[in-house]
Order: structure tokens, then sequence, then C-alpha cells
């Protein structure tokens, strides 16, 4: 992932490679003002960095904020947050945290990680994350499926709770309209936001309220 320093900000963006806990604890030693930790568009990637980085994350008592989309590893850096949020950054309609299982170079679900990462992910979100949720998103055998989770407060047309439950097999232009929208509850209630107010980022964009 690239890294910018914009205290109290440190951005992570881009695909994970496995080098992001030294260049993030590098940032964090010569920047001792950040309290922050965003995570602009990533597709994820390396696995092992994903949970180190959310277990650094968490043991330096540090929040996390989203810029745009942040899928598969780098949602478990998210969850390292102590308090997580969504940022202005980017169109919050734009913004989201995107959950699914641990997968092999083949594509393949790795079913025996499949109850450690479900354990991760309930810890890390407080235990407040429905297990019957979190039980669908790590089981999903196409890589190219997620559990979206949008701010609730979003006009975007994913169901009641702003959460998407995407297969993988979908159309992603018509993802709105062709995946499943669960009722177990939305990105709060699951704790993998802990506030529904705005990291304000960029303050020339309209400020949203909580």
């Amino acid at each position: 992932m690239d890294i910018e320093t914009r205290a109290p900000f440190v951005i992570l963006s881009g695909n994970v490679t496995g080098t992001e806990l030294r260049i993030l604890k590098d940032a964090i030693d010569n920047n001792p003002t950040i309290t922050t930790v965003v995570l602009k568009n990533s597709r994820g990637g390396d696995a092992r960095a994903g949970y180190s980085v959310g277990e650094y994350i968490r043991d330096k008592g540090l929040n996390t904020a989203v810029s745009g989309f942040c899928r598969s590893s780098c949602s478990r850096m998210f969850l390292g947050g102590i308090a997580r949020s969504m940022s202005n950054d980017q169109p919050l309609d734009k913004t989201y945290v995107a959950f699914h299982g641990n997968y092999a170079n083949d594509g393949k679900l790795i079913k025996t990680n499949m109850p450690t990462l479900k354990a991760w992910v309930v810890k890390h979100s407080d235990n407040k994350a429905n297990p019957d949720l979190v039980e669908q998103w790590v089981n999903l055998e196409n890589r190219n499926g997620f559990a979206y989770f949008y701010h609730p407060q979003t006009n975007i047309e994913a169901g009641p709770q702003r959460v998407l439950l995407c297969q993988g097999s979908e159309d992603p232009p018509a993802r709105l309209q062709q995946c499943a929208k669960p009722e177990l509850g939305d990105a709060l209630a699951n704790g993998i936001l802990t506030t529904l107010e705005i990291v304000q980022m960029n303050s020339s964009s309209e400020k949203s309220k909580p």
C-alpha cells in the first residue's frame, strides 16, 4: 500500500502487499500526533498483513476511518480501530467496508481457516457482529463475493440496513439490485462502525450530520 501522512491522519491506499506493518510502524514512530489510520481504495491482498496491522492498530489505541472502498484484508485492518468510522474524503454513497473469507491462490475458500477468521471478526467488532451474518460472509465460496457495509444513513438502495451480501456471480453495476439485503443489523449494530459521525478529512466538503 502507498502511505501518506497528514496529521492527525496516516493514509494507507491501494493493494495490501505485506509491507504495511513496517511502513505503518515507521509512520507512527515518526509522527506521534497521528490518531487515525485512514484506509483508502483498497481491494485487499495479503491476508497476514490484514491481521497483523489490525492487531497493531488495536494495541496502539488508534482509530480507523475509510475513504472509498476497503475490501478483504483491508477490512481486518479497519476492524483494528478503537473508534471506526467513515470519512468525507469521498462521496458517502461510494464509501464502504467489505468482508469475505480467506482464499488460496487458486481462489478456493480455505475452509479450515474460517472458524479463526469468524472469531477474530467477532472479537474486533467488540462482540457486536451478528454471528449468523459473519458465518454467511466468511463462507462465501467465490472470492468475488462480499458482505458490503455502507453508512446506515446513506441514500443508496441497499436495503433497510444498508448491507449487501453478494455471492460474487452478480453483475457489479447491478450489485444494488441483484445482491441479497440481509436484515441482521446495520454497520453500527454489527460493530463495523462505532459511530455514525463522519470524520472530516476534507474541510471543503459539506459536513455530514451524525
